[in-house]
C-alpha cells in the first residue's frame, strides 16, 4: 500500500514538473495556443518511432498515418528517429525519457498526449497504451471516430488545428470488457480502449468444466450437491467434501499447466440454484453467516495452492450476499452481479436495490480484488425499447466508489439490441471515465451515426427516457420482460403511436441515403417489434390485428403487412434474433400468424361448459377452465394466459350441449424447459354421446427430444375421422417431476396448456 502512494505521488510530482516546464516555455500565456498539424495539403509533421519499438507501437504509428491521410488526403512520413530543428510526432516512450513524462508509474493502459510547438508526444508505458493515444488523439483532436465495430466517422478536412497543452488519461476501471458484438473486432475494442479476456483460463460457471458429471457423477456422486434427497448432475458442487476440492485443484492444474500463461482462473457455480443441503455444507453455510462463505472457503483453499494466479469465484444469486467470519485471499477474485436489480432507477438510489447496495458495501470492506457483472439489455426480448441510459453513469460511478477493479457489461451478444450501437459506445468511454460528460457522447454520436434523422432518432431517445423516468417509482424495468409488461408505463399505446411516427419521419429524412436509412430501419425495429407484440398479445387502445366490428373476427391486411416489413427489415439490417435463445425475427413471424389463425379459427368449444376433472394449479391464476375458451392465446411466457398444471395430467370434459360433428382437436403447451415447463407425453382425445361410454378418437405422443430451453408453444393437433359426438375428454399425461438429466430432477414438473379448439 505505501508502495502504490508512493509510486502514485511520484506520478503526480513528475507530471507537475513537465506541466508546469510545457507552461513555461509557452510563456504562460492566458489564451490557449494553437498549431497547424495540417493546412494547405502541407504539414511540418513527421511522425517518428523507435526502431526497436514493438509491434504494437509501430502498428499506433502507421493508424495515425493512415487516418491522417484519410482526413487531409496528405501522407507524414515515418521515421525512427527524429530531426533536428523539425516537427515531431512521437509515437511511444522508446526515445523520450519515460521518468521525466512521469508515465512510469501510471496504469499500465494510461498515457499522456502532450501537444506543443513543434513537438507532439503520444504515448504510454507500452504498446497498448501508446495505441490508445494515438486512437484517442486522433478523436478528440482530428475529429475520427469508431462509431461500431464496422463503421467509422472520417471527416474531410484541409486544415487541421491543435490547442497546446498536455493532458493525462487514466482508466477508472483496470480492465473494461463490453459483452456486445465487439468480440470479434479488435480495431473497436482497441479503439475505444476496451479489453480482452485474454489472460482467463477459465471464465464463469465453471463446475461443470472442472468436474464434469458425465465423468464424475456415477463414481463420485458424493462430489454433486444433494438436494433434497437426489444427489444432482446439472446443480452445483458440494463443497463441504474434501474430495470435491481436491479434485478441483487436480483438475485446474492439469488446465494451468497446459495454459501457464493465463493469469486468471473460475471456479465458480454452476448458472443454476441447486446449491448442496447436506449437513456438513449447511453446517459451513451457518458457520461463515450465509452460502457464499463455503464458496470463499473452496476459492481460498485453491488460491493457496496456486499464489501465482488469480481464483476467480462468483457473488451472484444465492452467494451474492458477502459471508462472515472469513475473508477472500488477496489472489481470490470476486465477480460480483447486478442480475436481479431494476434498471429504471440508479442502484444507489433505488430503495427496491437497497440490499444489492449493502452486498457491494459488505464486499468492498472484504476485498479489493471484484469484478463488477452488470446487466444492460432485455435478454427474453432484445428487439425491445429498453430505455436504461439515465442508469448507466451513475451505475458506473457506484461501482467506481466501490473499489471495483474489473468492469463487465453484458448487453446482447452478438445480437443487436434496441439502440445498440449508442449503448456500447457510450458505455465504453464511461467505463474509462466515470465522469465524461455523457450527454455530449450521446449527441455526438447520433449526430455522425444518423446523419439527417439525428434530430428524430435523438427525439426517440429522449422521449423513451423521459416517459420511464415518469413511473421510475413504481415500474420495474427489468432484464427478463416483454413489451406488455409496460404497457402502463413507457410503452402505453400513446407513446407507442409516438414512437412509432417519430421513426417514420427519421426515414423520410434520409430516404435517399442507403448507409442511413439502414441504420434507421434497425434502430426501429424496437419500436415496430414492441407495437406488432402488443397488438398481438394485448389489443389496447385501437393497437390491434383485428377488426371486432364485424361478426366474425377479421385479421387487418395494414397489420400483416406490417408484420412482414418488420421480418425483412430485421433481416436485411441483420437483427433477426429477438432473445438469447436465438428465436428469430423469422420464427416469430411464423408464431404470430399461428396465433392468429388459432385466434380466428371457427371454434365449437367456444362459450361451452368445460370440466376440469384433474388438478390444476392457482398459482398462475387465469381463470381456470374458462380461460381454455375464451378467446385468448397463450403468450410466450407462462405467467401469461396459460392454464398450469404441476404434476398432474391434464383431464378435460366438454359438454357441446348437443350432438356435433367433430373432426380435429387442437391444443398448444408450452415448452420452457429452463422454467420446469415440459410437453405433454401424450395427448388423446375420447369422444361420447352420452357422457358415460367414451370411444378414443386419436392420441398423438410428444417426439421432441429437443433440450434446449428456447421458450415455444407447441400445437398438438389430433384429426380423426368426422363424426358426431356430444362430450370429448381430451387427456395429456404429464412427466409428474423434472426428469433425472433436469437441475429440477425430484421436484414437479409444469405442463401449461392454452385455448383448446374442437372443429
Amino acid at each position: 500500500m505505501i508502495l502504490s502512494v508512493y509510486k502514485t505521488l511520484k506520478m503526480k510530482f513528475n507530471l507537475l514538473i513537465l506541466f508546469f516546464v510545457f507552461i513555461t516555455l509557452n510563456g504562460c500565456q492566458k489564451s490557449v495556443s494553437t498549431i497547424d498539424l495540417m493546412r494547405n495539403n502541407h504539414s511540418d509533421y513527421q511522425i517518428v518511432v523507435a526502431s526497436n519499438a514493438d509491434s504494437t507501437t509501430l502498428f499506433a504509428a502507421r493508424q495515425l498515418q493512415e487516418f491522417i491521410q484519410k482526413v487531409s488526403g496528405v501522407s507524414l512520413s515515418l521515421s525512427n528517429e527524429a530531426i533536428a530543428d523539425e516537427s515531431t510526432i512521437f509515437i511511444g516512450n522508446d526515445l523520450l525519457n519515460q521518468q521525466a513524462l512521469g508515465i512510469d508509474s501510471m496504469d499500465e493502459d494510461g498515457f499522456i498526449i502532450s501537444i506543443k510547438d513543434r513537438e507532439i508526444i503520444l504515448c504510454g508505458e507500452n504498446g497498448k497504451a501508446n495505441l490508445y493515444a494515438v486512437y484517442t488523439f486522433l478523436e478528440e483532436h482530428v475529429g475520427c471516430n469508431m462509431l461500431t465495430p464496422t463503421e467509422y466517422f472520417i471527416p474531410e478536412k484541409e486544415r487541421i488545428v491543435l490547442n497546446e497543452g498536455l493532458k493525462v488519461y487514466e482508466p477508472d476501471f483496470t480492465l473494461r470488457k463490453l459483452c456486445f458484438d465487439d468480440d470479434e473486432f479488435h480495431d473497436y475494442k482497441n479503439w475505444n480502449k476496451l479489453e480482452d479476456l485474454d489472460e482467463w483460463g477459465l471464465f464463469v460457471h465453471t463446475f461443470q468444466h472442472l468436474i464434469p458429471p458425465e465423468k464424475y457423477f456415477d463414481s463420485h456422486p458424493e462430489y454433486f450437491s444433494l438436494v433434497g434427497n437426489h444427489r444432482l448432475k446439472d446443480g452445483q458442487l458440494c463443497l463441504s467434501n474434501a474430495g470435491t476440492i481436491q479434485t478441483l485443484i487436480e483438475n485446474l492444474g492439469v488446465m494451468m499447466a497446459q495454459h501457464p500463461e493465463k493469469k486468471y482462473w473460475s471456479v465458480s457455480q454452476n448458472d443454476c440454484f441447486n446449491y448442496c443441503e447436506c449437513e456438513d455444507c449447511k453446517a459451513l453455510y451457518k458457520k461463515y453467516g450465509d452460502i457464499s462463505g463455503a464458496y470463499i472457503q473452496m476459492a481460498n483453499q485453491i488460491a493457496s495452492k496456486f499464489p501465482d494466479k488469480v481464483i476467480s469465484t462468483l457473488a451472484y444469486n444465492f452467494t451474492r450476499s458477502a459471508p462472515e467470519n472469513i475473508k477472500p485471499l488477496p489472489n481470490v477474485n470476486i465477480m460480483f452481479c447486478s442480475i436481479e436489480c431494476n434498471r429504471s432507477m440508479p442502484l444507489a438510489d433505488d430503495e427496491r436495490s437497497a440490499d444489492f447496495v449493502t452486498d457491494m458495501e459488505d464486499w468492498s470492506r472484504l476485498s479489493d480484488n471484484i469484478f463488477a457483472w452488470d446487466y444492460v439489455v432485455q435478454f427474453k426480448n432484445y428487439l425491445t425499447p429498453f430505455p436504461n441510459f439515465t442508469v448507466l453513469q451513475p451505475n458506473l460511478r457506484f461501482f467506481h466508489q466501490h473499489g471495483v477493479k474489473i468492469m463487465f457489461e453484458q448487453g446482447s451478444g452478438h445480437n443487436w439490441s434496441d439502440l445498440n450501437e449508442l449503448k456500447q459506445y457510450l458505455l465504453s468511454k464511461l467505463m474509462w471515465d466515470v465522469n465524461a460528460n455523457a450527454d455530449s457522447i450521446i449527441n455526438d454520436f447520433i449526430a455522425k451515426y444518423y446523419g439527417d434523422a439525428a434530430p428524430f432518432i435523438r427525439s426517440y431517445f429522449d422521449a423513451t427516457q423521459q416517459n420511464l423516468k415518469k413511473f421510475e417509482q413504481t415500474e420495474r424495468l427489468d432484464i427478463y420482460g416483454f413489451p406488455a409488461d409496460y404497457l402502463d408505463s413507457y410503452l402505453a399505446p400513446q407513446y407507442l403511436n409516438d414512437y412509432k411516427e417519430i421513426m417514420d419521419r427519421a426515414e423520410e429524412a434520409v430516404k435517399n441515403d442507403p448507409v442511413y436509412l439502414k441504420r434507421v430501419q434497425r434502430a426501429r425495429l424496437a419500436v415496430d417489434f414492441a407495437y406488432l407484440d402488443i397488438a398481438l398479445n394485448e389489443e389496447p387502445d385501437g393497437i390491434s390485428y383485428f377488426d371486432r366490428s364485424v361478426d366474425t373476427i377479421v385479421v387487418k391486411q395494414e397489420m400483416l403487412e406490417y408484420l412482414n416489413r418488420f421480418t425483412i427489415n430485421s433481416i436485411n439490417t441483420g437483427a433477426v434474433n429477438i432473445n438469447e435463445r436465438l428465436f428469430k425475427t423469422d420464427d416469430y413471424r411464423t408464431y404470430a400468424l399461428s396465433k392468429l389463425k388459432r385466434i380466428t379459427a371457427l371454434n365449437k368449444a367456444k362459450g361451452k361448459n368445460i370440466k376440469i376433472l384433474s388438478l390444476y394449479s392457482d398459482k398462475y391464476p387465469v381463470g381456470g377452465a374458462s380461460a381454455l375458451n375464451d378467446g385468448v392465446v397463450g403468450e410466450l411466457d407462462f405467467h401469461q394466459k396459460w392454464l398450469g398444471f404441476e404434476g398432474d395430467d391434464m383431464i378435460l370434459l366438454v359438454d357441446l350441449e348437443s350432438q356435433e360433428e367433430v373432426h380435429k382437436v387442437n391444443m398448444n403447451f408450452l415448452k420452457a424447459i429452463n422454467s420446469w415447463t415440459f410437453l405433454p407425453l401424450e395427448v388423446k382425445v375420447e369422444g361420447s354421446i352420452d357422457g358415460k361410454v367414451f370411444k378414443e378418437l386419436g392420441r398423438i405422443k410428444n417426439k421432441d427430444e429437443d433440450r434446449g430451453f428456447l421458450v415455444q408453444s407447441i400445437p398438438f393437433t389430433i384429426q380423426f375421422e368426422t363424426e358426431k359426438y356430444r362430450y370429448l375428454k381430451v387427456t395429456a399425461k404429464s412427466m409428474k417431476q423434472c426428469p433425472e438429466w433436469h437441475r429440477g430432477f425430484g421436484n414437479p414438473s409444469w405442463m401449461f396448456v392454452d385455448e383448446l379448439i374442437i372443429q
